[in-house]
Formats: structure tokens, sequence, C-alpha cells
């Protein structure tokens, strides 16, 4: 059990029952949830709408599982923790896709802490720093090394060899990283946006934001992108204008894109259902589609229950942007057949 639940339950307003709590745990533990249900509970966790009554059911019935008590209905808050703890749980012991799709999940929907949803705030900030500590890890192979024939004939041959398999494949991976941090550091000394063959210092500051953190996860092939992804951010920031402001608005930002390019960034990926969990790439879909005096406002307000005046930091704004592309990642790669 992890060993702040009963504070997780605390921090929503409940108060945590002794004899209820390891039982809550095991139903926690034995609740698998697949990659399309992480987002739904993501959801759930935050209060972005309520899911449909098959998924609340089956998912009250992994906790009645454990202690026929446990009720069935009006128990939203109670059920939200969770849908919370679920995800910190398959963060920390489940598959490393999962695992990844969770913690992405968690940090983007938290909009850089614009969204104040969240029932138990610690729970976002855990997978915070899962995605730190995997930004320093991705040289790391898995714990099962990648399969290919040349591999399993050295599994095969037993010691020494066996041990073989396992160093070919983490130089592999670093060989990946090198590679894939070499493409940053050239982008970044180009001074250029890849999109619009143009120097940073031409392009509106708003407009760099996010038009940055969608170049830089173009860049990244292994989750959850580098370290320095905030400071290379920071770097394109300060060369769009040498003393940005302070703060601004997720309107500004988005309407700033050449609309021609905005239609370019649509993903096949955002799809409705993803809409509150990629409130930026959400915003970007839905003004595409209405354009016109700001008409996609009300649409993109309905849809991330965020406001279009919203303002944050420009790096910031940047951020999100990558990270709601490596979420979109992390789920490709997820539901993959």
């Amino acid at each position: 059990m992890h060993k702040d639940f009963s504070e997780w339950y605390r921090a929503a307003g409940i108060d945590p029952v002794a004899e209820a709590v390891p039982k809550r745990w095991l139903g926690v533990e034995n609740y698998s949830p697949e990659a399309l249900d992480i987002i739904t509970l993501t959801k759930f966790f935050y209060g972005l709408g309520h899911p449909n009554e098959v998924f609340i059911s089956t998912l009250r019935e992994a906790f009645q599982k454990e202690d026929v008590t446990f009720p069935m209905q009006k128990n939203d808050v109670e059920l939200r923790v969770l849908a919370g703890a679920v995800l910190i749980d398959v963060i920390e012991h489940g598959d490393k896709d999962l695992a990844m799709l969770s913690a992405l999940s968690l940090v983007s929907t938290s909009f850089q802490n614009l969204r104040k949803g969240a029932c138990v705030p610690a729970i976002p900030n855990i997978a915070a720093l899962y995605l730190y500590l995997r930004t320093s890890d991705r040289a790391n192979p898995p714990e099962k090394h990648a399969s290919s024939s040349l591999f399993t004939a050295l599994d095969e041959l037993g010691e020494p060899y066996d041990a073989l398999a396992l160093e070919l494949t983490k130089v592999q991976l670093e060989l990946s990283v090198v590679s894939e941090e070499t493409n940053m550091l050239w982008w970044l000394f180009s001074e250029s946006s890849r999109d619009l063959s143009k120097h940073w210092s031409g392009i509106s500051l708003p407009a760099a934001t996010i038009i940055a953190g969608k170049e830089l996860a173009d860049l990244t092939h292994i989750l959850p992108g580098p370290m320095s992804a905030l400071a290379f951010l920071d770097k394109i920031i300060r060369l769009a204008k040498t003393k940005p402001p302070a703060t601004i608005t997720i309107k500004d930002a988005i309407n700033e894109i050449p609309l021609d390019l905005r239609r370019k960034y649509l993903s096949p990926g955002c799809v409705s259902d993803l809409d509150a969990v990629v409130p930026l790439s959400c915003g970007i879909k839905v003004s595409v589609g209405s354009p016109e005096n700001e008409s996609w406002v009300p649409a993109f307000v309905t849809a991330t229950k965020v406001a279009a005046e919203a303002k944050l930091a420009p790096n910031l704004v940047s951020y999100q942007m990558f990270v709601e592309r490596m979420l979109l990642q992390a789920l490709n790669q997820s539901t993959k057949p």
C-alpha cells in the first residue's frame, strides 16, 4: 500500500476508516486499466466530466469485490481519490508503457498547475517526479531487452554470453539518445523554426511558444524526452523575444499561429475524448474549425474548462505543448496492436 494513501483521503476531505483502507488498496492493485481507461481515469480524477455508467460500475465493482460494504452510488469523491490511486499504482508498479502514459496524462491535464480540479494535489506531483526521473534514465533498457534473433541466440548460449544481449541493447539505446539529442542541439543552434523556415526573432512570441513545443516533440522519439526540455524551450523563447513578458494568454498563443500551420498541427490522435487532457491541442483544433473573430473561444472553454484568457509564463506554455505531444505519442504506442 502506498505510504500516503490515507493522506490522499484526508486531502479530499474524507476521514479514512482504518479497517476499510487496506481493502480499498487491494481494489487499487487488482484494477488493471488499459490505455484508454487511463485517459478516462485521469479526467474523472480531475473532475472533468463523468465517465459512462458501464465504466463507473466496473470501477466500483473492483472495490466492492474486496469489500462488500463498498457503496455502488453517491460516492464520487472517494471514487475520484481511488482513480488517482490507480494511476499512481500503474506508475509505480505497472507496465512501463502504461506507467509513462499515466504520468503524462496526469501532468498534461494539470496544464502546468493552471487547472485546480485535482482532488488530491499530491498525485500530479508524484507523476511529475516520475517523469523527471525517467528523463535521466532514458538510456537504460527495460527489464526485458529488445527481441531479435541475435539476442535470442545469445540468451540461449547461457552465461556469460546471455549478459551480452542486455549490454548490446543498452548500447543501441544510448546511441539513439545521443542521436536524438544531437538533432535537438542542431535545432537550437540553427535558431530557426523548422516548420516556418524562419528565424525565431521573426515569429511573434505567443506563436513561438506553441511552435517550439511542437517542434521539440517532433525531434523526440524516446519518451518522456530530454531532461533539458524546459531549458531548450526557454532558449527558443528568448530568441523570439530577448525580454519576454512574464505571462501570455492561452488565446493569444493559439491566435497568433498562422491558420495554415494550425491546420498542419491537427493530430489524428487528438479526438474529442482527449480534449480536456490536451487543452492546447484542443484549442488549436477548435480554432481551425471556427477561426473568425475568436468564435472558437466558447468551444475551447466548454471542452477544456479552462479560460482562454488564462495566463502562463511563455516557457510553460511551450512545455505544455511538448508534454501534450509526448502524451499523444505514448497513447499511440500503448494502443498499437
